[in-house]
């Protein structure tokens, strides 16, 4: 046992030291490690890419938080969903990724950056081929971001849902945002939200994207 007699470590055998040591140095790593991931890193701004990385849904955001009080830049899209009442409740008011799964994060594009935001997080993988993470092109990162900022998706009463069209396992065409002029397919409607789940072609493969069915055209 610890004895307080001035000096903290008395009473710890040699290979409780040597243990205590053992691991300070490994913290000691994987600060540094996620230090090349900061933003705060030299050549940060001038050198920063947004990659995509992968994670298990509905943690979006809690991993968001946990990024950026490490320092690391992260973006997640978010959209205010307003739940119609249930069995006598009030509705519940939601905040949900826009983008389910999937986090942006701003690094410089290297194998120490790639590592320390792994090691910092609780992301499954990164987005990309042949081991290489895919960088988001600045364009499309800006058109996301205004998509996003001009959304603000606004909360859906049981009283404002449109009526919806028959537009389940049909090919449609996105009217606005980033992705605007594309023809998806869709693959859910939520009725009870006035809103569709369409696949997108994005990260180098299909990722599912929910929107307004005002958003599309048959």
């Amino acid at each position: 046992m610890l004895q307080h007699n001035g000096n903290f470590l008395d009473g710890v055998s040699d290979e409780g030291l040597s243990r205590l040591a053992y691991v300070n140095a490994l913290e000691a790593k994987r600060q540094r490690q996620v230090a090349m991931a900061r933003r705060d890193r030299p050549g940060f701004d001038g050198l920063a890419k947004w990659v995509v990385a992968s994670c298990r849904s509905g943690m979006e955001q809690a991993i968001r938080d946990s990024l950026e009080q490490q320092g690391i830049e992260c973006w997640c899209p978010c959209e205010r969903l307003k739940l119609p009442p249930r069995r006598g409740k009030q509705a519940v008011e939601i905040q949900r990724a826009v983008f389910r799964g999937y986090l942006f994060v701003r690094v410089v594009p290297d194998n120490e950056a790639f590592v320390g935001l792994m090691l910092a997080s609780k992301l499954q993988s990164l987005m990309g081929r042949d081991g290489k993470p895919y960088l988001m092109p600045e364009t499309l990162m800006r058109q996301l971001m205004l998509a996003a900022k001009k959304a603000e998706r606004k909360h859906t009463d049981a009283g404002d849902v449109p009526v919806m069209p028959d537009v389940l396992g049909k090919q449609v065409t996105i009217r606005s945002g980033p992705f605007a002029d594309f023809v998806v397919t869709v693959r859910k409607v939520l009725s009870k939200r006035g809103q569709v789940v369409v696949d997108v072609p994005m990260f180098g493969g299909m990722s599912e994207i929910t929107m307004g069915v005002d958003f599309i055209s048959g």
